[in-house]
């Protein structure tokens, strides 16, 4: 067979401009390749990615191509088919090619690309297939100019010929990609969902089915569209509100762009219900032009910084933007528009003033009654939302809608929001300016938002010093109950109060596993009969991250140095063998109190006795010291009241 059976016509320049360089990835030169499919009437497409050889393949079943048409349409780099041909295909499809060079797309992504196809000639099937190699291309182009030769310059290349007999197609055209430049392991989802967001006529619907690794585009892999809590449909748009089932609300926009000149768009935007159902990419308002994708994303072209922006995602069809009998308004790389183009600019303006405005007008509100009924779905938010006067509940429902609003993902973190957001509201309230969530309408403004929540820890420390002098009024009625009368009050409110016994012991809890352990080896301490008696109760707790042993005494009860200790060290035995149960080496802190009526036999020995004791990580206190130390460790905390008083004045004045 002739070595020059085909011809490529290329400059080294074009090449790398319009080949090497032309797209940064697979999805986007694959892309190219489903709209050459789709021109040549193709009813099905089939991509396979093999990440272990190093390939891909796609096959179409497309009109195919003879010797002339590649030598003359696919390797003549430039061919502008809606020039020569009919922009309408013989199906009834607008094209999608217009300059000829998406082919060289391919470059971008594989140094060889061998192209065979299969076209009914005069009735008989003919079968052609070729191999172009980038490295040989540059190379032949450098060798046959010089050094010195213009780059701008065009050269012919002969792609090698392939033995008809090696094609395996019966019809259309295959293309198989090696020497890749990108990779492609675990591509299969993501190339079909870039794919169904590429193009609006992928579907049975349209007679155009296209499968990456045998798995079909669907509806499926547009699944942002079930997450979508709102729906604003432009101009004809009708169809994509049925493929919404999660939609709660949804309006129409007009979709007239120019009623003179005759730009008019369909499509739809729509916002999603949390920010962690946007996935990478998705927060984009695409434009498509006969359905496919001329341009990824009108949204960051305009200066909009709602907060419904960050929620945004949609696609607008523009046709007008690649009328035949207009220049062509598509940038060198194909994925986006020139910007300074008149039917462009035509577009963001009635993207700004009519589709934005729109969801702007409405999305707050919408999201408001939504948020809200969120909100109260939490008991805690509904009993508090319940102790507010109708007005405040107002601005209450406001901020609801502002924290349902700030795009974060974990639950967590919300309930953070929530948190620090209740006491930012109660902080504004002091001074009757909870008229300040209404300013907070954009990104940037929830720094005001932020800034509020740098006031909690000043309203808080507030707040706990309500709770300290609440906490000393009980104190000094306890100062007050009769001395026998000490021991039953303690064991009624200590074990659910150790900020008695340590200020720092604020919230004690329950380790379930630890309670069960400790009350199997607690059951086997033996204690003597007046042992036994001498004890009122005996609780395990947890506290500041410590674990702790609380034994009660009763008040009238002498208790020697020696037996007191002889108890610890059972009490220590069971505790650190249930310890080790659960933790292993990992041993936490631990400490036994004994709260006694009066201090341990022989009393002069008092120093000692409790440096024994401090061995074990054991204490005592007494009754009376307990009310006492706790009074002068509270006290000591009063005494900074000045400073809090200092942050009170602030908050009152703000």
């Amino acid at each position: 067979m002739s070595a020059e059976k085909y011809t490529l016509s290329i400059s080294l320049n074009v090449l790398e401009s319009l080949g090497i360089n032309l797209y940064s990835n697979v999805s986007a030169v694959l892309s190219e390749v489903v709209a050459n499919s789709w021109d040549a009437d193709a009813e099905e497409v089939r991509i396979t990615l093999d990440s272990k050889r190093g390939e891909i393949i796609i096959t179409d079943t497309g009109s195919g191509m003879t010797c002339q048409d590649i030598n003359q349409k696919y390797l003549n780099v430039g061919y502008h088919r809606r020039l020569s041909e009919q922009s309408i295909t013989p199906k009834g499809r607008h094209v999608f090619g217009r300059k000829g060079i998406g082919k060289l797309a391919l470059f971008s992504i594989a140094n060889l690309v061998e192209i065979h196809s299969v076209k009914e000639n005069n009735g008989v099937l003919e079968k052609n297939g070729f191999i172009m190699n980038a490295y040989d291309i540059e190379e032949h182009i450098k060798r046959e100019n010089g050094p010195d030769a213009d780059k701008n310059k065009s050269s012919q290349y002969h792609p090698i010929d392939v033995d008809p007999q090696k094609i395996d197609i019966d019809n259309g055209t295959k293309i198989i990609l090696r020497g890749l430049k990108k990779e492609i392991f675990n591509l299969e989802t993501p190339l079909r969902q870039r794919l169904a967001r590429r193009f609006s006529v992928i579907g049975e619907k349209q007679k155009f089915v296209v499968f990456v690794d045998d798995q079909q585009i669907t509806l499926e892999d547009r699944n942002y569209l079930k997450k979508l809590e709102y729906l604003w449909l432009i101009g004809d748009e009708n169809e994509v509100l049925k493929d919404c089932p999660g939609v709660k609300k949804s309006l129409k926009i007009d979709g007239t762009v120019d009623a003179i000149k005759g730009y008019k768009v369909t499509g739809w935007v729509g916002t999603f219900d949390e920010q962690k159902s946007i996935d990478e990419g998705s927060n984009t308002i695409v434009v498509l032009a006969w359905g496919k994708l001329i341009h990824e994303d009108i949204l960051k072209d305009v200066k909009e910084g709602g907060v419904f922006t960050k929620y945004l995602i949609g696609e607008l069809r523009a046709d007008f933007l690649d009328f035949d009998d207009q220049p062509d308004i598509m940038t060198t790389g194909r994925q986006m528009v020139k910007e300074d183009e008149e039917r462009f600019i035509l577009l963001k303006k009635y993207f700004k003033d009519k589709v934005l405005s729109a969801v702007d007008s409405k999305w707050e509100n919408w999201r408001k009654e939504g948020a809200v009924k969120k909100a109260l779905q939490n008991v805690k938010i509904n009993e508090w939302f319940g102790t507010l006067t109708p007005d405040k509940q107002k601005f209450a429902e406001k901020l609801f809608a502002k924290i349902e609003s700030i795009p974060v993902s974990d639950p967590e973190d919300k309930k953070e929001l929530y948190k620090h957001g209740i006491i930012a509201f109660e902080t504004l309230a002091l001074k009757d300016r909870l008229s300040t969530l209404d300013q907070i309408k954009s990104n940037e403004e929830f720094m005001v938002l932020q800034t509020l929540m740098g006031q909690i820890d000043s309203l808080e420390a507030i707040l706990y010093l309500d709770i300290i002098r609440g906490r000393l009024e009980v104190l000094k009625k306890f100062a007050e109950i009769a001395v026998k009368e000490r021991e039953k009050i303690v064991q009624k409110y200590l074990f659910n109060h150790l900020w008695l016994l340590d200020s720092s012991w604020e919230r004690p809890t329950d380790n379930p596993r630890m309670e069960q352990s400790f009350k199997k080896e607690f059951a086997k301490v033996k204690l003597t009969e007046e042992e036994k008696r001498a004890r009122i109760d005996i609780r395990y707790k947890t506290a500041a991250g410590k674990h702790i042993i609380i034994e009660l005494k009763k008040y009238d009860v002498n208790v020697t140095a020696s037996a007191l200790m002889g108890q610890v060290q059972k009490y220590k035995t069971a505790l650190l063998k249930c310890l080790k149960i659960v933790y292993g080496n990992n041993m936490p802190p631990y400490e036994i109190v004994c709260i006694l009526g009066s201090p341990p036999n022989p009393a002069e020995d008092d120093e000692s006795n409790q440096k024994a004791l401090g061995v074990h990580n054991a204490r005592y206190i007494t009754y009376d010291n307990l009310i006492r130390n706790t009074l002068d460790a509270y006290d000591s905390y009063l005494q900074k009241e000045k400073e809090a008083e200092r942050i009170r004045e602030i908050i009152k004045d703000l």
